[in-house]
């Protein structure tokens, strides 16, 4: 027989309450998990790969809270999880890139409700380059040229309990950095993942919340907004403009947690002035500056915030080089019935064009 000595017991005892701490139906409130990803800087473009030199390493702290079920929303996305995260990441170039790091909000979601659990984990907020593009010092770092940027993150994972307060994920996951053109270069940075973590659960034990819901009604709402950014053209350490934004949406609830619609945006861009007259083929006008444009939306609704994806396309513009498609990464958080703030990220497929913060009105 295994003599256990005394000093060990104790812990022993420990391991297995916590691994048995909470029932089978009871979800626990609060969770720590680390995980560490292994992958590699995607070269999005080919000037890129002069930038990847070895194998990234990342290691992510996160806290999470539980939900349950007292917001209908939570209810509808199957009690998915939210919290905090920070991380690090070894981009594999110590030389013109050094580390990343990052600090975002996010929300975890269930896509299954099975045993070997499929879960997706998306966030953004703020990140940190160590060593961003300088004329002097890191001309060789073509993909970003600032300290600070904003952090878009993404892992597809599948969780398995080896305990009632302990669980094994493994997934893959894509951190992207970029500055949205506030500062080029403005490549951005892209780094795919494979990873794996544990994660402790603790806290009070609850059962969620299971009730009817009612259906969301099925009508066109009105909304207004304006925006405003700054950013940079090329060639780098060059000035910053203003750019505004003007939109109305009409948006319709497609089910209980997504809704659709489409609108129209008009733009003031006082850098494509500049652009087109780098362009002899042009000629200067009054409205260089302008581009009017009609956009698809699509809209992920958490109660009073929204996740919005959009589509659109210019009816007006004087500069082409950039195409006649651009597309829109926006979040809007309700303040009241009527008010809503916006941050969006608006791009021509991978290319960044810029970062504008709103605020709008439901009509």
């Amino acid at each position: 027989m295994i003599k256990v000595h005394h000093k060990y017991r104790l812990l022993i005892f420990f391991f297995f309450l916590f691994l048995n701490g909470f029932s089978q139906n009871e979800v626990p409130s609060f969770s720590i998990k680390e995980t560490i990803h292994v992958g590699s800087i995607i070269p999005h473009r080919p000037i890129v790969n002069e930038l990847v030199e070895g194998h990234s390493l990342a290691y992510e702290l996160s806290f999470y809270k539980s939900t349950f079920g007292k917001k209908e929303w939570q209810q509808l996305y199957n009690y998915p999880k939210i919290g905090v995260s920070a991380l690090a990441i070894n981009l594999g170039n110590q030389r013109e890139l050094g580390m990343g790091y990052g600090i975002f909000p996010f929300i975890e979601i269930p896509l299954n409700k099975r045993k070997i659990n499929w879960r997706l984990k998306l966030g953004y907020g703020l990140g940190y380059i160590e060593k961003p593009f300088d004329r002097e010092t890191n001309f060789k770092n073509i993909a970003i040229g600032s300290h600070f940027n904003a952090l878009i993150y993404a892992n597809t994972f599948w969780a398995v309990k080896l305990g009632n307060a302990i669980s094994m994920t493994t997934g893959l996951s894509l951190i992207h950095y970029s500055n949205g053109s506030f500062s080029r270069p403005n490549l951005g940075i892209n780094v795919f993942s494979l990873n794996t973590g544990f994660s402790y659960h603790f806290g009070e034990g609850n059962n969620v919340i299971v009730k009817k819901l009612e259906e969301r009604p099925h009508m066109w709402n009105k909304k207004i907004m304006v925006a405003f950014s700054l950013k940079e053209i090329p060639p780098v350490d060059g000035p910053k403009y203003f750019v505004s934004s003007y939109s109305f949406n009409l948006i319709k609830a497609r089910a209980d947690k997504s809704s659709y619609g489409f609108g129209a945006d008009l733009f003031y861009n006082t850098s494509l002035s500049d652009l087109i007259a780098a362009d002899t083929s042009n000629s200067e006008s009054s409205l260089d500056n302008f581009r009017l444009g009609i956009v698809a939306i699509y809209s992920f609704d958490f109660g009073k915030i929204s996740f919005m994806l959009e589509m659109g396309g210019y009816i007006f513009t004087k500069f082409t080089k950039q195409g006649y498609v651009y597309h829109r990464l926006a979040t809007r958080f309700n303040v009241t019935d009527k008010l809503f703030l916006n941050l969006g990220l608006k791009t021509h497929y991978a290319v960044a064009d810029f970062i504008e913060f709103g605020i709008g009105y439901n009509l």
